[in-house]
């Protein structure tokens, strides 16, 4: 008991000091950016404004951070001052909104600010501006499966640090992103990354290898020069051993050099073999756990009472978390495996399957394109239908739930389910498709895990599930497959 209150006092007093910082960040900050508008200095103004406005999300004050950016918008706006004619304001404010719905995992709102980064990051003539676009777009496209994006921009960072010859730069971004993907546990996108990163890293050695190798050959021309002058003047048996000792120590040296080389690469392999490992163990380890969690608990809930609600409640969240554990190792399917589906006799279907739940007075909208989809029906119809359970569970009477196809491309489908009930309220946003994200969680209103196993189940067909964020009245979930 009192190492338990000794943890939680612990736990406090570290979250305190973490808001206590970010109220000084926010108020330095502030104050920085009240005293550079007052002076005209724009540019240094948009700097100081997105540092408090990410204090401000430090601390989920979200209103806060967005209200910053808005007066600097406003104080701009009021002095004529356009993006033609600063450009890197601009840039700093979009990118502190990019963040903000990073934050959010608003995917959309995140993209409509990152082209408007491109843009204005395109009209500066920095190299520092350029570099920090390029790298949050990467890790942005990496983050929505867009693999071959993120390289694009990836390659443009590593090409603009290689034109400078500034190796050291280069190498620091490819190892962020490596981090971060080891962070996330995401096995994949290590691999990925680290297979680029280690072509980089050879063409670098083998640019320095060039280098070292010509100043090696220039030394060698030099002592062939000074060798040929005393043979001259000695012309006998000195000139000849001086030559073998030379072109002795310039093996040795070009041997040196490439030792080390060998053993920075050796080393590098390693590491990065390292973290992969360390990411797939944690990975299995995750679903071990998950995987004998029902089998250990079910045989304690047969011997309650099972007219118990909590008994009840308490083996739903056993099946959901099995059920969470199942769709993790569910293997993605081959597109040349999957059929064509009739939209309309889909979405028909899951309507009359959903009407039966709506309160009294609820109205049902379809509005669906007609034509054919290639997707894993079954997978599709369950998240859908726990999409359309939710809505029909939150919705009062009188009010509306609606469901849309909308075709994005010849391999892109997008369903959108939408009610007019309360809404997902701004600081659930965050974590609501992350599983067990609310330690203590009160099982009897709902266990958390349907929408994070949607999405999981959305990831293996190669999509997204996403809240969309722009909706201020009830909530609209964007299912979006590809194949």
């Amino acid at each position: 008991m009192r190492k338990t209150m000794i943890l939680g006092l612990f736990m406090a007093l570290t979250a305190f000091a973490a808001v206590a910082d970010a109220q000084s960040d926010f108020k330095t900050n502030i104050s920085a950016y009240n005293r550079e508008v007052a002076a005209g200095k724009y540019t240094e103004a948009a700097k100081s404004a997105a540092k408090a406005s990410a204090a401000c999300v430090e601390v989920k004050n979200y209103e806060g951070a967005f209200n910053i950016l808005t007066n600097l918008d406003k104080a701009l706006a009021a002095k004529s001052i356009s993006a033609d004619s600063l450009p890197e304001a601009y840039y700093r404010i979009a990118k502190a909104k990019f963040d903000i719905y990073q934050k959010l995992h608003n995917t959309n709102s995140a993209q409509n600010w990152l082209e408007k980064m491109i843009k204005y990051a395109g009209m500066t003539d920095s190299k520092k501006v350029m570099g920090s676009m390029l790298f949050s777009a990467a890790q942005f496209y990496y983050s929505i499966d867009q693999t071959s994006k993120g390289d694009q921009c990836i390659a443009r960072l590593i090409k603009q640090y290689d034109s400078a010859k500034d190796y050291k730069a280069a190498d620091e971004a490819y190892k962020k992103i490596i981090d971060k993907a080891v962070s996330q546990g995401d096995a994949v996108l290590v691999e990925h990354t680290y297979e680029s990163y280690m072509k980089w890293s050879d063409s670098i050695d083998a640019i320095n290898a060039d280098s070292e190798l010509g100043q090696v050959k220039k030394e060698y021309q030099e002592s062939q020069e000074t060798i040929a002058e005393k043979d001259k003047a000695i012309r006998g048996k000195t000139g000849l051993i001086a030559t073998f000792i030379t072109l002795f120590v310039i093996a040795l040296a070009a041997l040196g050099v490439g030792v080390l080389f060998y053993l920075r690469v050796v080393a590098k392999n390693r590491k990065m073999k390292k973290h992969v490992e360390e990411a797939n163990e944690q990975s299995a380890a995750k679903s071990a756990i998950l995987h004998n969690l029902a089998s250990t608990v079910e045989p304690t809930l047969e011997k309650l009472p099972q007219d118990n609600p909590a008994v009840q409640n308490l083996r739903g969240y056993v099946k959901r978390v099995g059920e969470l554990s199942e769709v993790g190792d569910i293997e993605p399917k081959s597109p040349d495996t999957l059929e064509d589906v009739d939209v309309e006799s889909f979405c028909k279907e899951l309507a009359e399957d959903t009407k039966p739940l709506l309160k009294p007075n609820v109205a049902f909208h379809l509005e669906v394109a007609k034509g054919m989809a290639r997707i894993d029906a079954p997978e599709v119809h369950k998240i859908l239908m726990h999409l359309l359970e939710n809505a029909a569970k939150y919705t009062p009477e009188g009010g509306k739930v609606s469901l849309t196809y909308k075709k994005r491309g010849a391999k892109c489908h997008q369903f959108i389910v939408a009610d007019s009930g309360p809404g997902i309220p701004v600081e659930k946003r965050e974590t609501l498709f992350k599983a067990f994200s609310t330690p203590g969680a009160d099982l009897t209103e709902g266990d958390g895990l349907g929408l994070p196993i949607c999405a999981l189940r959305a990831e293996k067909l190669g999509g997204t599930l996403e809240l969309d964020g722009d909706h201020s009245k009830g909530a609209t979930f964007v299912l979006t497959v590809r194949n």
